[in-house]
């Protein structure tokens, strides 16, 4: 009869340790899964704030460490930057740069309307000046008028000053310039900022403080 309660005891602690065993591995099962949901979510909270992002880069292409700007805010700084190098490469020239500057303006603008652009200095002999007598043509980015999204696409109005030095002073021209751009690759170092004029026109008009 001892036997038999010794065992039904040794049982009883067996079942109970059993028991007590299963009860820490549903906790340990349940610590983990909760664990690993948190790291989870926070592994998506961080890709996706980060996707959201874009990192800074120089001229050289070389990241500018902990700089981040939010997409909005870079695409107006990139897209002022574009205007720019627009109103300067196409308006800007002296005897030893015109044709650089004229191959710098098509990787912005729209080839055919760049090549109107050069037709009318080219008529009113501005590049004759420029290689004959020196006169040196300096075009400015003022500011951004006009801007508008829709989808890809960027409707933009801005205004430059177009100076033209000679020997004989300084005659100054306003120029009022419009087109649509477009998001494209960035390439250094003819087009740093990635977007792109798909269909470009410029209006000159008296320059006024």
């Amino acid at each position: 009869m001892r036997n038999i309660k010794d065992i039904l005891k040794d049982f009883s602690k067996y079942a109970e340790a059993r028991k007590s065993f299963t009860l820490r591995t549903k906790i340990v099962f349940i610590f983990c899964s909760v664990t690993i949901a948190m790291v989870l979510f926070f592994s998506y909270r961080v890709v996706n704030n980060a996707m959201n992002k874009i990192l800074v880069i120089n001229e050289g292409g070389e990241f500018v460490h902990f700089k981040a700007m939010q997409t909005d805010k870079l695409f107006e700084s990139l897209l002022k930057s574009h205007c720019y190098y627009t109103a300067y490469y196409l308006n800007s020239f002296d005897r030893l740069t015109i044709e650089e500057n004229q191959a710098r303006g098509l990787f912005l603008v729209n080839k055919s309307e760049a090549n109107t652009i050069f037709a009318k200095y080219q008529a009113d002999r501005a590049y004759g000046d420029a290689l004959e007598l020196g006169v040196v043509y300096r075009c400015d980015f003022e500011r951004i008028n006009k801007v508008s999204v829709q989808g890809n696409e960027y409707n933009v109005q801005f205004s430059s000053v177009l100076s033209i030095i000679s020997n004989t002073g300084t005659k100054k021209v306003r120029i009022i310039s419009e087109g649509t751009a477009i998001r494209t690759t960035p390439q250094y170092p003819e087009n740093v900022t990635g977007f792109f004029f798909k269909n470009y026109q410029q209006t000159y008009l008296p320059y006024e403080n």
